[in-house]
């Protein structure tokens, strides 16, 4: 397995499947990813569960896994789809062992965050984007000046790069000048850029009622 497939099977392990696991059953589990997939890249693994329960190691408290509490794991990952059971031979029973994303529960819950953040998308949806620009009273937030629909910009006050997304409480109204001036910024670091700004901004339009 590349590093990045590594990187993400464990990642949906423990933010997805974990939770869904006892103890016993994320550690077997795991075993059974570890000598499966982490170790020759296939799903498959024929083993017998007296073996298992020897490599498994020792329970809560410090006894080894017996072969009746072995089965009865083994049957709660078949049940909750983390594994599949195949056909018994003298060299042991076949496993296939389960992505965490192949996985039911896991499956349910990407599927539901995807809905969330669809629902939660204020930035793409040019209906959802008139709603902040509205609530905003067509006003950029941050050097007061209004805005039209031809130079009105929305801008993520966490920025992409740091993690902000594009909810309707982290999105403003914005003009372009503004909106360039903070590109990537947090807003502590833009404010005295924006200040500037409007202060140029202002000696200008001075200068001009002066004249």
């Amino acid at each position: 397995m590349e590093k990045d497939d590594i990187k993400l099977l464990i990642t949906d392990f423990v933010d997805l499947l974990l939770p869904e696991l006892t103890p016993y059953e994320a550690s077997l589990y795991l075993y059974l990813v570890r000598n499966s997939i982490l170790r020759n890249g296939s799903q498959k693994i024929r083993i017998g569960k007296r073996t298992m329960a020897q490599g498994y190691g020792a329970g809560s408290r410090g006894a080894k896994t017996n072969y009746a509490h072995m089965t009865k794991i083994v049957s709660c990952l078949e049940e909750k789809g983390c594994i599949s059971i195949g056909d018994t031979t003298r060299d042991g029973t076949e496993y296939i062992v389960k992505f965490p994303r192949d996985i039911p529960t896991v499956i349910e819950k990407l599927a539901t965050v995807q809905l969330a953040e669809k629902e939660d998308d204020y930035f793409t949806d040019p209906a959802k984007r008139k709603v902040i620009f509205e609530r905003d009273k067509w006003i950029c937030q941050y050097c007061g000046e209004e805005v039209t629909k031809d130079n009105a910009t929305l801008d993520h006050y966490v920025p992409q790069s740091k993690g902000g997304k594009h909810t309707k409480e982290n999105l403003r109204t914005c003009c372009l000048v503004c909106n360039g001036i903070k590109s990537g910024k947090i807003y502590e670091e833009a404010a005295p850029y924006i200040l500037k700004n409007i202060q140029e901004r202002r000696k200008r339009k001075n200068g001009k009622h002066k004249k």
